[in-house]
């Protein structure tokens, strides 16, 4: 089972900074969208807003889900990386609903991907420190003493 949670730790150290990037992706996207909407009516109307809604849809339904599996397989020993790698994935889900339900949840939509923001580099910079510190214990040690 160590293993499987050193692989798994391994691949959420690649997957945290990549989720981090497309959501730097997704605040373009959603800037660009609603700057880029010139006389529609109804901001459902607008397709400059579609390809922040496709991207939106891959990172909360199938990337949160795949999150989710590496973060339980990966059980970090570390009590609030596990915390915080576990709780990632049911925000990033909840950017979905909302934006559905209107203009107060609307409003925490983008409040919720500051967050996530936030969550995910600090756990990329928390998983890639302790993955450097790893590699640097055992040249760390200093030589042992010659007994004469």
């Amino acid at each position: 089972m160590a293993g499987v949670r050193r692989g798994a730790t391994a691949v959420m150290r690649f997957f945290a900074p990549l989720i981090f990037i497309a959501i730097v992706v997704q605040i373009f996207l959603a800037g660009e969208g609603i700057f880029g909407i010139k006389h529609i009516q109804k901001l459902d109307d607008a397709k400059t807003l579609d390809p922040h809604k496709a991207l939106g849809f891959i990172l909360t339904e199938p990337v949160s889900i795949l999150f989710l599996i590496v973060a339980l397989l990966a059980w970090h020993p570390d009590r609030k990386v596990r915390r915080v790698s576990i709780l990632l994935p049911f925000l990033t889900f909840a950017q979905d609903p909302l934006a559905w339900f209107g203009r107060w949840t609307g409003g925490l939509h983008p409040l919720n991907a500051f967050l996530l923001l936030l969550l995910y580099g600090w756990l990329t910079k928390r998983l890639w420190r302790e993955a450097r510190g790893s590699r640097a214990e055992p040249d760390a040690r200093p030589p042992a003493a010659v007994q004469t």
